[in-house]
């Protein structure tokens, strides 16, 4: 793992977004842990670590040929207005930023009814949230984002954590994505995170004990995109 991954995961288990216990999640899968990017940002100090975690990413691996970034409701909005502030504040990077509405608004400023932000006819797009499982919320996301102006191109999507499992018709989720134009740039992938983590003490506690990763393969080997040793 590169040194900013590292970073990043260990602020994921300072601040309680990284969970090590069974939760559902809206694909309805209950896999052993559970990403919470909201605890990851609920203080100034805590924001910004993640938001430069996001920008570093940005600039270093997806690149800065976009000219829009956008937030899909609800966890990629202030992801979205935080890394667009960190890119400009510490990187003197510039870019517009939006955000999608969970319904479409019939009344107030026109052109902002569905999708809020500066996007423009012909903008190349980057989606940032915060992680991925099957990908159809994203390529959805993507469909109505691209309802609103013409000509948009898809830049890709940068997430924190790629969850690395199948979808419903048991393709690899950023197969998925890709076919509909939306490549997949994470900050970490599950299967680093686990196995880094493995009998790791951090903090005078270990996250990933033998057992934590037992179930983990047994979950993966379910869903996961390859098998797990």
């Amino acid at each position: 793992m590169r040194e900013q991954q590292e970073r990043f995961l260990l602020h994921l288990l300072r601040t309680g977004s990284l969970i090590f216990q069974p939760t559902k999640v809206k694909s309805g899968r209950i896999p052993p842990y559970y990403v919470s990017i909201r605890r990851a940002i609920d203080s100034g100090q805590k924001a910004i670590e993640t938001a430069k975690a996001y920008a570093d990413e940005i600039i270093k691996t997806v690149g800065l040929d976009f000219d829009y970034l956008h937030g899909p409701a609800y966890a990629g909005i202030p992801l979205v207005a935080l890394t667009a502030a960190v890119l400009w504040e510490h990187h003197g990077i510039e870019k517009r930023w939006g955000y999608d509405r969970k319904e479409e608004k019939a009344y107030g400023e026109k052109g902002q009814e569905l999708i809020v932000g500066d996007i423009r006819d012909g903008d190349q797009v980057l989606i940032q949230d915060d992680v991925i499982t099957t990908g159809k919320t994203k390529v959805d996301n993507w469909q109505n984002i691209k309802s609103v102006r013409e000509h948009l191109k898809p830049r890709g999507i940068v997430i924190a954590v790629d969850r690395e499992e199948l979808d419903e018709s048991g393709k690899a989720a950023t197969i998925t994505m890709e076919e509909a134009g939306l490549k997949v740039y994470s900050i970490l992938k599950i299967t680093q995170v686990i196995d880094w983590l493995r009998d790791r003490e951090i903090d005078g506690k270990i996250y990933v004990t033998e057992s934590v990763y037992k179930v983990f393969r047994e979950y993966f080997t379910l869903y996961g995109t390859y098998q797990l040793n």
